[in-house]
């Protein structure tokens, strides 16, 4: 005989649960509360994902863009109170020293899709503080990569998003503001993200 919690839960799963067939939760004094629940009118059908099938790119959608200027084929949503201008975008820029490297990841948390050989435990929304599964991680090859090849780079790892997001990039800056104090030469800095498209 089912107690009145197992009449309460019956009634709460027969409302909130209509796709399961059968659920089985164990009440007081280990009894069993079996909850039958008919779902002939919830049934679905599932496609089973086809293989060699060439991707299609769908060049409509029913996303309104939201951008206020138009740089060749570039859009730019700008919502700061400086105008963007064709100069700001295409600068002349001519560095003198360009052996000495900085790399910086304001958001530092940003990581990729876990994988079965490449698994983590997730922070956030696709964010960890594990340096070994973030954007850091391609910062530290990035930083073998170029040292190899003979230049000087400075990879910082501090954590400028984490534990709180809003405020990264002010907190990014003081850092570079920092190295640059004590690497006078150095001119070229690489603030490294992850595409924010899951993937």
């Amino acid at each position: 005989m089912a107690t009145s919690r197992g009449s309460n839960l019956r009634r709460m799963l027969s409302m909130e649960l209509p796709m399961m067939d059968n659920l089985i939760i164990d009440g007081e004094e280990n009894e069993e509360i079996h909850v039958e629940i008919d779902n002939k009118k919830n049934t679905t059908n599932i496609e089973e994902a086809k293989t060699n099938v060439a991707t299609e790119e769908i060049k409509e959608n029913n996303i309104t863009p939201k951008y206020n200027s138009v740089f060749g084929s570039v859009k730019v949503k700008n919502e700061s109170d400086k105008e963007i201008t064709e100069e700001i975008l295409t600068p002349n820029i001519s560095l003198e020293n360009k052996k000495d490297i900085i790399i910086f990841h304001t958001h530092i948390c940003e990581s990729y899709t876990p994988s079965e050989q490449f698994n983590y435990e997730m922070t956030g929304s696709y964010r960890t503080t594990d340096l070994n599964y973030s954007v850091a991680r391609v910062g530290t090859e990035l930083d073998k990569y170029l040292t190899n090849y003979g230049y000087n780079v400075i990879h910082n790892q501090t954590y400028h998003d984490y534990p709180a997001y809003n405020g990264s990039y002010g907190r990014s800056l003081t850092t570079v503001k920092n190295i640059l104090n004590n690497n006078v030469n150095a001119q070229l800095v690489i603030d490294l993200h992850r595409d924010a498209v899951r993937k």
